[in-house]
């Protein structure tokens, strides 16, 4: 169906939404505009986005055309979107899926089955500065924002513990490859994330980072600083906020 300009895409995945959340009201897994399936979890603003495209297509075909053999790493997987993606290219050979959230790992999993994704390890830990723990902010309704720093007190928000890991433990979870994509979206906590990762024996062999980017959150320029001293030379914005986009960034 991506023939059909996205904006009206959208409308049909939003229709099909409200359909099935308020007159249907299934159970059954979804298919969405990604083409991938998706476990019901009408009360999660996620899994609307993931149904009708919120996301855009940028990650999603850039994933799908992954040419040579990779290893995806997806840092906040949330409930699995391009951690199936990754899985259903078979250039890609492993799929390390990181997400400290108990709730978000439960439709992590749901949905790694119910797309028969069978080379994608979930680690149900955060990536920080220590081997410990750390106290996860969540908003109920909306997975994606989950976040390690600091929110205010609502009705909505609540806190769990959550097991992190530095750059030794996860240098013991990646096997050797020559090539790995690496996409990050931990909503404000990626500073601390690309530091441990360039701590990384395997970081040399990184090719591509997709980041999540809010400026109230983090100082782009310096994580800019950091990545080119390790190797990368280009960068892309992806998307036309001000404040809060994604970027690319690559070797070559």
């Amino acid at each position: 169906m991506r023939y059909f300009p996205f904006y009206f895409l959208k409308k049909i995945y939003k229709l099909k939404y409200l359909v099935f959340k308020y007159v249907i009201n299934t159970k059954n897994p979804l298919k969405s505009i990604y083409g991938i399936y998706l476990t019901p979890s009408f009360k999660d603003v996620t899994f609307m986005y993931y149904l009708k495209g919120t996301y855009g297509f940028f990650l999603s075909d850039l994933i799908k055309n992954i040419s040579n053999d990779s290893t995806f790493i997806d840092i906040g997987a949330n409930q699995g979107l391009f951690s199936i993606l990754a899985g259903k290219n078979e250039n890609i050979k492993e799929i390390i899926a990181f997400e400290p959230a108990f709730k978000t790992v439960e439709l992590l999993r749901s949905n790694l089955a119910c797309n028969q994704i069978l080379n994608c390890t979930v680690i149900e830990k955060g990536i920080s500065n220590k081997t410990g723990s750390l106290q996860l902010n969540t908003t109920e309704g909306h997975s994606g924002r989950s976040t390690f720093r600091e929110l205010k007190a609502g009705d909505n928000t609540r806190n769990e513990s959550v097991e992190t890991i530095n750059h030794e433990e996860i240098d013991k979870l990646i096997r050797e490859n020559t090539n790995y994509i690496i996409k990050i979206d931990v909503e404000g906590h990626e500073e601390i994330v690309i530091d441990e990762l360039i701590k990384c024996s395997f970081f040399k062999n990184v090719s591509l980072i997709f980041c999540e980017i809010d400026t109230a959150w983090v100082d782009v320029e310096t994580i800019k600083k950091k990545l080119f001293s390790s190797g990368f030379s280009k960068i892309k914005k992806i998307g036309r906020g001000e404040s809060h986009y994604d970027i690319l960034i690559s070797r070559n």
